[in-house]
């Protein structure tokens, strides 16, 4: 749906090619679900901000938030939480907050 508006989306298929992409191309805004296809989205998110501390990343998952690994991710600035489903606006308020105005 990102994509069907213009913006410029770069999927991953899973945890570890998402750090591998953000690492290439040092996306505004990093969209990670909790759960994915090898390393989880907490695990993705403290690779990502190793890469970079300013990386402005938001969880957007269907299920639970593990307590004490959200917690650490809020201390490292997580940027926020779209509980899936969701819809583009959820999205698209993330973009605008966080992501660069070029």
């Amino acid at each position: 749906m990102l994509m069907d508006e213009g913006y410029d989306v770069i999927p991953a298929i899973n945890g570890e090619d998402g750090i591998t992409k953000f690492r290439e191309s040092k996306p505004d805004i990093v969209f990670l679900d909790i759960k994915m296809p090898g390393i989880d989205g907490y695990e993705a998110f403290f690779r990502i901000k190793k890469i970079d501390s300013d990386a402005k990343i938001v969880f957007a998952s269907s299920y639970a938030l593990e307590n004490e690994k959200y917690k650490k991710a809020k201390e490292m600035d997580l940027c926020g939480i779209i509980n899936k489903p969701a819809d583009f606006d959820e999205y698209e308020k993330m973009i605008k907050k966080y992501a660069k105005n070029d």
